[in-house]
């Protein structure tokens, strides 16, 4: 059973698109607004006028192949936000590599089932959604904000806040639940209530796809080594952190090092 679709605008930027038209028809039919570019520079121009909340973007195009698309997406302040699917041909672990260092989210393999795009594609724009809400409500608060989150903010976002920057300052060693929960001011069921209904996933979620993102980013950088980002994000050893990076991007951290 195909889920129902989160509300949003979809672009699809593919010079093939008949590879994708059941898929688009599936999506379009569960009432997501479709988009549609046959190459990067007429995706480029879309993403700049329309502003759609997910890109799915195909990798082997002629011209600006996708991860020039992204990457000029990613350098655009209009556009940097947008989350970018990559598609991929099965088993290219240096397109899935590559996609990920030029600001891709996720990807997708062809073929693909057209509810497990769904499901992606809800889940990444859910996400994003929440946490640009989040992250525009505090910049326009700017320094007031920052100075006195309870009195310019509701009670349970400012919260949210204050536990997403208890998570994010040491994410090799977070405070356990009760804790954060204390800290913030509320309890444990409270506090996963929020995070879930936020940012769509439990604190423990949100914390291990944090530590992932960071270990990725650290491991891209260059200068560590397994098991020294492991270290740094929390996981026992290289070899943990190693299964949970390949379930979670499709490909091994060694992957991304020899990129370095």
């Amino acid at each position: 059973m195909i889920p129902p679709a989160e509300n949003g605008t979809l672009l699809v930027i593919d010079d093939e698109p008949d590879n994708l038209r059941l898929a688009v028809e599936i999506l379009r039919d569960k009432g997501l607004e479709i988009l549609s570019a046959r190459d990067g520079v007429a995706g480029l121009q879309i993403a700049a006028r329309l502003r759609p909340d997910l890109i799915l973007l195909d990798i082997r195009m002629p011209g600006l192949d996708g991860f020039e698309v992204c990457r000029r997406l990613k350098q655009d302040s209009a556009t940097r936000r947008i989350p970018v699917i990559f598609l991929t041909a099965l088993d290219q672990f240096e397109d899935k590599s590559l996609g990920f260092e030029v600001g891709g989210v996720d990807y997708m393999t062809k073929p693909f089932d057209a509810r497990e795009l769904l499901l992606r594609v809800n889940s990444q724009l859910r996400l994003t959604r929440r946490l640009a809400e989040l992250e525009d409500r505090l910049d326009s608060r700017a320094e007031a904000a920052c100075a006195a989150i309870p009195e310019v903010l509701d009670r349970p976002l400012a919260m949210l806040i204050r536990a997403r920057d208890r998570l994010l300052e040491n994410l090799a060693e977070p405070p356990d639940l009760s804790t954060l929960a204390r800290q913030c001011g509320t309890n444990r069921t409270s506090l996963q209530r929020l995070f879930r209904s936020h940012l769509g996933a439990s604190v423990f979620g949100y914390v291990r796809e944090q530590r992932l993102l960071r270990a990725r980013s650290l491991l891209e950088q260059g200068g560590h080594t397994l098991d020294a980002a492991a270290e740094a994000v929390g996981y026992r050893n290289g070899r943990d952190l190693a299964r949970a990076f390949k379930q979670r991007f499709g490909v091994t951290p060694g992957t991304l090092s020899r990129r370095s």
